[in-house]
């Protein structure tokens, strides 16, 4: 069905939580998943956690930080695990039930458009409908896939540098003027309120990061695909 990583370095508990949530997912056992570790003092008990879960552990040789251990998560997808399309997680970002199915879905029905660069799990506010989506002009970097040639674009200028956030480099260089499309209704929960190098305090990522509802808070029959109901030239989380 898809072939997932999940890149992790220092929060035990973080990637426990997200680990659990994607092992109850919908489609889970037709999926292979990699998790990458930045080594630190946790990499061992990260590395045990993925394979109690029944998910591959891999560690990078040495510590590279984020930037480079994400590039590193996609490239090996695409490289080693037979990728066309490639979904990748971070150690704080916790999908819904049926993010799979969405994200799926969402590869194929985006396939050959070539205007869409990728498909986020993430939506900020949740102001639409179970099976609603949309299309936006930004990148969103909390749950995401990505068709591989539209990834070669991506990779051949990712900023490794630790003075900026590599995913402010897709958004607002690669990215050049294309889309992004996301379920109206996350399927992804950002965790991410400690020992986050962009997250000043927990009071800030309630305000700017977690989502109030997601797919999961809401009750409705289980959707099978999605319909395009709005084109956006921003994220309302901006």
């Amino acid at each position: 069905m898809l072939n997932i990583t999940v890149s992790a370095y220092n929060r035990p508990a973080y990637l426990r939580v997200t680990l659990n949530a994607l092992a109850e997912c919908d489609g889970i056992k037709d999926c292979r998943v990699v998790v990458l570790l930045d080594p630190c003092e946790e990499t061992l008990e990260q590395a045990n956690t993925a394979a109690y879960y029944g998910f591959e552990p891999m560690s990078m040789t040495r510590h590279c930080g984020c930037n480079t251990t994400i590039q590193a998560a996609i490239q090996y997808g695409f490289d080693h695990m037979g990728s066309e399309f490639h979904v990748h997680l971070e150690d704080d970002t916790v999908p819904c039930r049926d993010a799979l199915r969405w994200f799926a879905w969402a590869r194929d029905a985006y396939r050959n458009e070539p205007a869409v660069m990728n498909v986020s799990g993430y939506q900020r506010i949740s102001n639409g409908r179970l099976a609603e989506c949309g299309l936006r002009r930004w990148f969103t970097p909390w749950g995401w896939g990505v068709w591989k040639d539209r990834w070669l674009g991506l990779t051949a200028g990712w900023s490794t540098s630790p003075s900026v956030s590599w995913d402010v480099i897709v958004n607002h260089v690669l990215r050049a003027g294309r889309y992004e499309v996301f379920p109206t209704v996350s399927r992804i929960q950002n965790i991410g309120a400690e020992r986050g190098t962009h997250v000043p305090s927990a009071e800030w990522h309630l305000a700017n990061h977690r989502v109030p509802v997601t797919a999961d808070d809401l009750e409705g029959e289980a959707v099978t695909e999605w319909t395009t109901t709005r084109i956006d030239d921003a994220a309302d989380h901006a």
